[in-house]
């Protein structure tokens, strides 16, 4: 694994979502579900085309796809708080 941070992932209600390892710089589009050390929504067990919703708000965060041939998190930018690195 390369080199990266630790970054903590919020709602924009300000509920903490997710603990990710995040390698790179940029902007967060996806997570890749390997990469999450808290996951306070449950994503571990969620089906691929799944669209989870924030436990605190009800907004919903993405969809659940196949990218790279792991599940990952591809993010709805507008319902987390801006995370770049």
């Amino acid at each position: 694994m390369r080199t990266g941070k630790i970054i903590d992932i919020k709602c924009k209600c300000g509920f903490l979502l997710f603990r990710y390892f995040k390698a790179g710089k940029g902007r967060l589009i996806k997570l890749m579900i390997s990469r999450l050390s808290d996951d306070h929504v449950g994503l571990a067990g969620a089906s691929t085309l799944s669209r989870p919703q924030c436990p605190n708000c009800g907004k919903e965060l993405g969809i659940i796809m196949m990218i790279h041939g792991e599940p990952a998190l591809k993010l709805n930018q507008g319902t987390i708080e801006g995370v770049r690195v």
